[in-house]
Parts: structure tokens; C-alpha cells; sequence
């Protein structure tokens, strides 16, 4: 089944197409119930829906029963069977299961941890554009787990990351602007990036903001 992208779609707009039985509306307000996500949050229906959306066959809802599952959302908490559903919906495409995967071989609480392996599934959602995937590897890159340390292509990551909107990402290619890591120093490309996250609320770019001032 095609993974349809409805996050740009309003609440509203995604309860009149659950009522078409859609499978994608269904998992997106799941998601956003569950996290609450531009809504109250609501565990019992959300873990309801994702899994009324499962059974019509839509892969991204079990990545929604799986955090349901590992968080303890409307669900007695069962990491195991939490990180079940993840894997599930990773092998079926899933950029989110596939991060979520890349979480857990990270950091080993539920099965081994392998900075090889989860840096097999961040590159698999990062190769969907996922893009707390590029801050990861991004990550894993500067801080050398797993791979060769590498601060140049570590910033390359946090680039690709920060260019599809991700805040933490955003923080990093500013300070690595501020203080040339990894590239040459460039204050206005620094203001750039920072002001991006600290429009986002991110308290570590506005302090670092009011130092360049």
C-alpha cells in the first residue's frame, strides 16, 4: 500500500476522511493524538485508530502502536513488543520505524546495543529524507560511534537535517558557522541558522544569539 504524506492536512480535514475509512488519516491523527501534536492528547482513541488503520493494511500505524506500546500510551508499557511493531513497520518502509530502530540500536536498552546497526537504519530513513536521520548520523559522525570521527561530513549531515527543518540540527550548523567546526567561520550564516531555531523556541540558539550581539 502507498504511504501517503497528510501532514500538512488539517484535524478537521482528517476526520471527515476517517469517516471515508481512509488508512492514512486515520495513522496521521493517531500520530498527533498520541503525541499531542496541534491537539489534546488522546492515548485511548489514538492507539484505536492506528489500530483500525493496521488493519487495513497501512504499514505507518504500526509505528504508532509501537510508540504506544514502548511509551505506555492508552497500552500497559511493553518495550519488547513496543520495539515489535517498529521493526514491523521499518522492514515495510517505514522512515519513522526505521529511526525508531536506529533509537534502539543505539542505545541498547531493549535489545543490544550496535552503533553499526543503528547506523544502518538511520541512513535508511535518512535515505527517505527522515530528517532527524541526518542529524544522527550527523551525530554519530562527530562524536566518532561507530564510524571514523569526522567533523566535515558530520556538519554535511547537520546541514541536510537542519534544510529540512529540524531545530536541533538547526543549533548545530549555526554553531559550527560560529566557531568555523568542520568549515570555514561565517557569521551571517551563523545568525541564519540560529535565528531559524530560536524563532522555534530553541533556548540554546537565543542565548548564543545575544552572544554574537
Amino acid at each position: 500500500m502507498m504511504i501517503l504524506n497528510y501532514t500538512n492536512k488539517t484535524n478537521q480535514e482528517l476526520e471527515r476522511l476517517i469517516k471515508s475509512n481512509d488508512p492514512a488519516a486515520m495513522h496521521e491523527l493517531a500520530r498527533r493524538l498520541v503525541q499531542g501534536e496541534g491537539i489534546a492528547e488522546d492515548n485511548k482513541r489514538g492507539i484505536e485508530l492506528a489500530r483500525q488503520s493496521e488493519a487495513l493494511g497501512y504499514p505507518p500505524a504500526d509505528t504508532v502502536i509501537g510508540y504506544c506500546y514502548f511509551y505506555g500510551k492508552g497500552v500497559e508499557e511493553d518495550k519488547q513488543k513496543g520495539f515489535a511493531y517498529f521493526h514491523s513497520g521499518a522492514v515495510k518502509g517505514h522512515d519513522a520505524a526505521q529511526y525508531n530502530m536506529g533509537i534502539a540500536y543505539e542505545r541498547g536498552t531493549v535489545i543490544p546495543q550496535d552503533y553499526a546497526l543503528a547506523l544502518e537504519w538511520y541512513q535508511r530513513a535518512a535515505d527517505q529524507k527522515f530528517a532527524k536521520a541526518f542529524y544522527k548520523l550527523g551525530y554519530f559522525h562527530e562524536h566518532g560511534m561507530g564510524v571514523t570521527k569526522d567533523v566535515t561530513k558530520a556538519f554535511s549531515y547537520y546541514e541536510k537535517s537542519a534544510n529540512l527543518g529540524y531545530v536541533k540540527a538547526e543549533v548545530e550548523v549555526g554553531k559550527a558557522h560560529l566557531s568555523g567546526r568542520g568549515l570555514l567561520r561565517d557569521l551571517t550564516k551563523a545568525r541564519e541558522y540560529l535565528e531559524r531555531a530560536a524563532a522555534k523556541g530553541n533556548r540554546i540558539a537565543a542565548r548564543l544569539l545575544r552572544d554574537i550581539e
